[in-house]
């Protein structure tokens, strides 16, 4: 398939999305699939309908859009739109984790799945509840505190059995293939790139050789701070439909970045992440060893790498001439990392 091919069949998966989620937010849909599962709520609007409150938060078109759906200000339920088939297994997957320990009456959750209905393709899962770790950016003890929570999560989720779906090796977790494309795409856009680009992969190569193959847990997949919901007694953690049996140090290493990169955009300054990282890999550790570490250098270098191409992209960050602010932070973050001052 081609680059052509492939921005068509985005566009139509996108455009068939954008009327399932039309289809969701009528009073039809919703009361007959979200009304079932509102428990009371549901029962006492059941007299006048009551008002519905729908809220599309997810809809680029690569991958499952959601809809936040409350009825007269009931819990959140949130219907996930699969576009492909892989819904079942995601239903399934989150039942599995509930059953094994991440559900009900553990301080250590995944979101509650509701239903999900097959000719639909739609997952309804229950709001997690909280905040999100996410909304504590730029609260420095709150912050601090939130993320040795999710690093206690992320070490009982890594030593979670049974383990659920088919294992990824490292050429997987290792995401080179995601990266090549988007390189490939901004070199061709600023050849004048290149030479900047060729230094940062030469260095992240040899990273690469000091890797290890054969280190598998269940991960995540897509383990950020917007995904890890607080409560006093709860860790509640929503999107794990990339979860799999992969080399853990990808989920800690996207989440060092996330949080770093956040807490810049939030306060302007990278040394305020530096403290709840280091609670972060400590709760980490503390549960569940370095052992599973690693390859924690490796992938969080290629993630930062990752995001400064999509920044050389979009023109955010400029290369030329020594760099502006937003090049020089991530080059910076990048060789912080590489060359071990990071804690990794």
């Amino acid at each position: 398939m081609n680059r052509t091919e492939i921005r068509a069949q985005s566009r139509q998966v996108k455009e068939e999305q954008v009327s399932r989620a039309a289809w969701v937010c009528t009073p039809e849909f919703l009361d007959r699939y979200i009304r079932p599962h509102l428990g009371a709520a549901g029962a006492d609007a059941t007299a006048d309908g009551g008002t519905w409150t729908t809220n599309v938060i997810q809809l680029d078109g690569s991958g499952a859009a959601t809809v936040q759906v409350e009825l007269d200000g009931s819990a959140p339920v949130f219907a996930k739109l699969f576009p492909f088939d892989d819904g079942p297994a995601v239903h399934a997957k989150l039942q599995t984790m509930r059953h094994a320990g991440l559900g009900a009456g553990s301080p250590y959750q995944v979101v509650e799945p509701l239903a999900w209905y097959g000719t639909e393709k739609i997952l309804l899962c229950q709001g997690a509840p909280g905040r999100p770790l996410s909304a504590l950016l730029d609260d420095g003890a709150g912050l601090v505190e939130g993320c040795a929570r999710a690093g206690a999560w992320l070490a009982h989720l890594h030593g979670m059995e049974p383990r659920i779906g088919a294992p990824q090796s490292l050429l997987v977790t290792g995401e080179l293939t995601s990266l090549a494309k988007r390189l490939a795409k901004v070199v061709t856009e600023r050849p004048d790139y290149i030479d900047t680009a060729l230094g940062m992969l030469s260095r992240l190569d040899a990273l690469s050789h000091d890797t290890v193959d054969g280190i598998l847990a269940q991960s995540h997949g897509q383990y950020r701070p917007i995904h890890v919901f607080l409560t006093d007694d709860t860790v509640t953690v929503i999107d794990l439909d990339r979860s799999a049996p992969a080399d853990p140090a990808r989920d800690v290493a996207e989440f060092l970045h996330r949080v770093r990169q956040g807490v810049h955009a939030a306060t302007g300054d990278f040394s305020r992440a530096d403290q709840p990282c280091a609670a972060f890999l400590d709760a980490y550790r503390a549960a569940a060893g370095g052992e599973r570490l690693a390859n924690l250098r490796f992938h969080w270098a290629r993630y930062i790498f990752h995001s400064l191409n999509r920044e050389i992209k979009s023109g955010e960050a400029d290369w030329r001439n020594g760099g502006n602010t937003a090049f020089r932070h991530y080059r910076d973050e990048f060789y912080r990392v590489a060359e071990g001052r990071a804690g990794a």
